[in-house]
């Protein structure tokens, strides 16, 4: 039983960029449109720049809703989930999906409660059954799935987890019609009082930008780990390993990249002296940009790489942390 309609993806955006998660949500939406045989659309909170339009093209939504008009743009989560509440009432869309970013995930509450709708929340698929729409869930920590179904008519609202978020394009395409719709947002009941950066080492894995992780040759040079440390330190990047240096016990679980430990999602990924397990593939799949350093030219994931250095990961990574500082030290001798 499919109920067609528009499927919206609500799209995050901050200082006239789309956040990381925006093309993946859209690509979610796509998926569950072609479910319900209805139409991929997207909700953002400002009128979008021609090149935001250029980079949601390969995406496929075919309508964009922007908040505009006179009125302020909603801002805050509870402005946008009242204005986005405001605006399904009047176009009745089958399902609203968001990206499970503490913003998603705030406004999705708001957004159901003033539908009257359900909210399945931390998703990780969706199907289609007899009696519609579908989501499998996570529960139990992740240790296992539930499958639940909204018992009310739509919209269906759900949260999608991060790591099950996939950047999916089809061949390029035009971009999305805009609709400007005036913003019901309303005036905000709570304002943000501070924001800062986390730096990279309290990061977890999963939300990083950059990523280094190193494999098997730090267990005979524990020795080395501070200085590897210090190097992502110096690109702002997390800093993680494969299982079996988290086994070792020279970093803790939370560190442990791959299918049983953290799945990435950075923009680049530098794989040091590791081999590339299938497991371990499978937790970097999403990672837009794979480098791997390894001394075996036939190691499985110099073959994934984008790009591969074959040496020693206790030359390279210094050498390239060097390079860094001399760089950043030459900008700021610019004029």
């Amino acid at each position: 039983m499919t109920n067609g309609g528009e499927v919206w993806s609500v799209l995050e955006a901050s200082d006239g960029r789309l956040h990381d998660t925006a093309t993946k949500i859209a690509s979610e939406g796509r998926k569950v449109a072609r479910l319900l045989h209805g139409d991929p659309c997207g909700v953002i909170a400002s009128v979008p720049e021609e090149r935001l339009l250029q980079a949601l093209a390969p995406f496929g939504l075919r309508r964009l809703y922007a908040f505009g008009g006179e009125r302020t743009e909603p801002t805050s989560a509870e402005q946008c989930a009242r204005a986005i509440a405001t605006l399904a009432a009047r176009r009745s869309p089958s399902c609203v999906l968001f990206a499970a970013t503490p913003f998603g995930c705030e406004a999705a509450a708001r957004v159901a409660v003033r539908l009257g709708s359900g909210l399945a929340s931390d998703c990780v698929d969706f199907d289609c059954a007899a009696e519609g729409l579908t989501a499998r869930r996570n529960v139990h920590g992740g240790k296992a799935h539930a499958t639940v179904a909204w018992c009310g008519p739509p919209p269906h609202v759900a949260t999608v987890n991060l790591d099950a978020l996939e950047e999916v394009a089809e061949s390029s395409g035009p971009p999305a019609e805009v609709i400007v719709e005036e913003a019901e947002s309303g005036v905000a009941r709570t304002e943000l009082v501070r924001r800062w950066r986390v730096e990279p080492r309290e990061l977890d894995l999963s939300e990083a930008r950059i990523v280094i992780g190193v494999g098997k040759p730090i267990l005979a040079r524990p020795a080395a780990l501070p200085m590897i440390e210090a190097v992502a330190e110096r690109l702002g990047a997390a800093f993680g390993g494969s299982r079996i240096v988290v086994d070792g016990g020279l970093l803790p679980r939370e560190r442990q990249i791959g299918a049983s430990g953290k799945w990435l999602a950075a923009e680049v990924y530098l794989a040091c002296g590791i081999s590339g397990s299938s497991y371990h593939m499978m937790g970097v799949k999403g990672v837009r940009h794979l480098v791997a350093v390894n001394l075996d030219r036939s190691a499985p994931i110099v073959q994934h790489a984008e790009f591969a250095v074959v040496g020693d990961l206790f030359e390279v990574l210094p050498a390239l942390g060097a390079l860094f500082e001399g760089d950043q030290r030459d900008r700021g001798n610019r004029p």
